[in-house]
């Protein structure tokens, strides 16, 4: 998670700020989401839930 989390991030309030503001249009979620899965979105969300189980128990 470390190596990804901040590009990742960085990407994630860029387009949620940009779509708020109106410089991209709503659509351009759908195409953030996709960029976000192939940067390791999924491996993030995988170890999180992870370490959320192993600290739930």
């Amino acid at each position: 998670m470390i190596p990804k989390w901040n590009l990742l991030r960085q990407s994630e309030l860029e387009t949620f700020n940009k779509i708020i503001y109106g410089k991209l249009p709503v659509s351009a979620f759908d195409d953030f989401v996709a960029s976000w899965k192939a940067n390791g979105g999924d491996q993030v969300t995988k170890e999180v839930n992870e370490w959320y189980q192993s600290v739930s128990k």
